[in-house]
């Protein structure tokens, strides 16, 4: 099933997925399905043999003639039968997953779609890989598989569509192995050029997808855009509107809604309820209204008495005082540019409007904020909703900031940023450090 097209490049290799392979043969067997040969025909590896720790020293300076992934094999690997066990895992203990496959016929359906997912064997590879290697990483993706299945399939879509959505959730994020683990690690800031292999993981994904045959076009343009927004904010290629594609929309709402339960953020369920409040132009309103219904069907928050709502007003109130002194800082510079710079600026003022939108559209503006007293946050869903306003918004600002330094470098590489630019971008950074 699922042979390697010959009209498609090989996948990118590099020196992340050999160290990731590294890893793994160091706590599980790894043996050559053949023989690794490099691009000049010379000969790494004979075929049969098991792989050890010296992988990486042995391969990293030579450009292979053939992906590794399709040269490897480690048993017992991931196929349908574990994908189905391992997902049947992680229904029932979160609520908005349990309630996207209620017991009965649709979670019997839904647990045969993810079952009849194609596995190509360098495909059922990388997921043994990403399995062993980020376990965490393995569960996000299980759940964005279960959540594409069922936004597909509530559509009334045929079983083989369901599978295929199911697909695009389950392999979207294998690009990541292709990332410097150390670029991963919770909390790492990251200057511009190392945040450029986390905003090509999306075409690397959508690369080791193309070679199979035993998934659609569709399935390797949704993993493309599975960043993607439809108000042209999301990257690789910043689509906007109907140039998104139907799986791509799903997908790209099914990240949102999983990266919310990744287990270091607090209240997921209201965090994505907030965040599709604050952002109704990026996601597919048909696709967000399904998403809602699944919310209003969970129990209301537990208790609340933990959140530092204190903090997190404070924060709300230097967020907004950084988003109102980015228009004072933009006029002079918008003047005095011209080209992509002036281009990239009138972007970012874009983005920094859009974010205010955000704060209204959450029902929350500057002047509310001040006026919010102790009597207002002693209830228990006020405290939740403020702090999920408060973290939400800072990354959004955060992810502007990220923005305006990786646009300024693509359109002005030899012109540093003004000043007044910097200081901004330290000031919004800063707010991370604020107790």
């Amino acid at each position: 099933m699922g042979e390697a097209s010959s009209t498609v490049e090989s996948a990118p290799e590099g020196a992340a997925f050999l160290q990731a392979v590294t890893e793994m043969a160091r706590r599980r067997p790894i043996v050559t399905s053949r023989a690794i040969y490099n691009a000049n025909g010379l000969k790494l590896l004979e075929g049969g043999v098991t792989v050890d720790g010296s992988l990486y020293d042995r391969l990293v300076r030579h450009r292979l003639s053939s992906p590794l992934d399709e040269c490897l094999d480690s048993e017992p690997g991931v196929d349908g039968k574990v994908l189905r066990a391992a997902i049947e895992c992680l229904i029932d203990p979160v609520g908005l997953f349990a309630a996207t496959a209620p017991a009965g016929r649709v979670r019997r359906m839904m647990l045969e779609a993810v079952e009849a997912i194609p596995l190509p064997r360098p495909v059922a590879f990388q997921l043994t890989l990403l399995r062993a290697n980020r376990p965490d990483l393995f569960d996000h993706s299980l759940r964005s598989a279960l959540l594409c299945a069922h936004l597909v399939g509530e559509a009334g879509a045929p079983l083989h569509d369901i599978t295929m959505a199911a697909a695009a959730g389950l392999l979207h994020d294998l690009g990541m192995l292709h990332i410097d683990p150390a670029l991963l690690a919770p909390g790492q800031l990251l200057s511009g050029d190392e945040r450029r292999p986390l905003y090509v993981h999306p075409l690397t994904g959508s690369m080791l997808i193309q070679r199979f045959h035993a998934y659609p076009r569709e399935v390797a343009r949704a993993v493309l855009e599975h960043h993607e927004r439809l108000d042209g904010s999301g990257y690789p290629r910043g689509l906007v509107g109907d140039a998104l594609s139907p799986l791509g929309r799903v997908l790209s709402l099914a990240e949102l809604v999983t990266a919310m339960f990744d287990g270091r953020r607090r209240h997921p369920e209201q965090r994505v309820s907030l965040a599709l409040r604050m952002n109704p132009r990026r996601y597919d309103p048909v696709l967000v209204r399904s998403i809602q219904r699944l919310l209003r069907t969970l129990p209301p928050p537990a208790d609340a008495s933990t959140v530092l709502v204190e903090e997190a007003l404070h924060r709300l109130r230097l967020l907004s005082e950084h988003a109102l002194q980015w228009h004072g800082t933009l006029e002079p510079l918008v003047a005095e540019s011209e080209g992509d710079r002036r281009a990239v600026l009138l972007s970012v003022d874009e983005q920094v409007q859009s974010l205010q939108r955000m704060l209204y559209n959450a029902g929350v503006t500057p002047d509310q904020l001040e006026r919010l007293g102790q009597d207002d946050t002693r209830d228990p869903a006020v405290r939740i909703e403020l702090w999920a306003l408060e973290q939400e918004l800072q990354w959004h600002l955060r992810a502007t900031a990220n923005q305006l330094e990786r646009r300024w470098r693509n359109a002005a590489a030899a012109t540093p940023l003004p000043a007044s630019l910097a200081e901004w971008l330290a000031q919004v950074r800063a707010i991370d450090q604020v107790g």
